[in-house]
């Protein structure tokens, strides 16, 4: 009988030393300590963040608002180019006739042929077609209209009050001191209205001395 109650006691002492048991130092009495740990650290913030920053890692609401370049003004593809303005050679003038300058500027064919051969020719200060403006120098005389070929302007006969071979004259005033000397050469003579032909003048009057290269436009087709 004593035994069967020692038995029975250790039994219970025994289950009871199970129940009580502590855990050993270190346990965390869960299943944590025993998950492997990552090698680094879990994101603070969601996928996609670090793209919404720079490479550098500096966030979007650091950096500066962008600036955009207000566009070039261009012209249109098709607007059409502006002409460009005639070029005329100019011959060297010095001294004066009547106590004024004259610079010719253009020769132009102003009359028809006559029956020799030779036009009317007139030198003046603008470099167009269009008539003389009150002020403005003109000096007229009849050429041979042939490539190469010269007019000795000595030779020319002056008439009175602009008429003549040759004279020169501003608007309303004809010269009556001019008395011309030199050579006049055409160079090339088209006979096609506006067309552009070439000449060479020598010419001297007085103190007055024109020499050089002028372009002769034709106004009035000589035939």
């Amino acid at each position: 009988m004593r035994v069967a109650v020692a038995t029975s006691l250790l039994f219970v002492l025994a289950g009871c030393g199970g129940a009580t048991q502590k855990p050993a130092e270190g346990s965390t009495g869960d299943t944590a300590a025993l998950e492997p740990k990552s090698s680094s650290p879990e994101p603070d913030t969601e996928p996609g963040a670090a793209a919404a920053g720079d490479s550098s890692g500096t966030s979007s609401a650091s950096k500066p608002a962008p600036t955009h370049a207000a566009p070039a003004a261009t012209a249109p593809a098709d607007a059409p180019a502006a002409a460009p303005a005639a070029f005329h050679p100019m011959p060297g003038a010095t001294g004066s006739i009547d106590g004024k300058p004259f610079a010719p500027k253009l020769a132009l064919v102003s009359g028809a042929m006559q029956k020799d051969g030779r036009v009317p020719v007139t030198l003046v200060e603008h470099a167009d077609c269009s008539p003389a403006k009150a002020g403005e120098g003109a000096l007229t005389m009849l050429v041979a209209w042939k490539d190469g070929y010269k007019t000795d302007l000595g030779s020319l006969k002056r008439g009175k009050k602009g008429s003549g071979e040759i004279s020169f004259g501003r608007v309303g005033a004809p010269s009556g001191t001019f008395k011309p000397t030199g050579r006049v050469t055409v160079v090339t003579a088209p006979t096609d209205k506006d067309a552009i032909g070439k000449m060479k003048i020598d010419m001297q009057s007085g103190d007055y001395m024109l020499a050089g290269d002028l372009d002769v436009q034709v106004c009035v087709a000589p035939k």
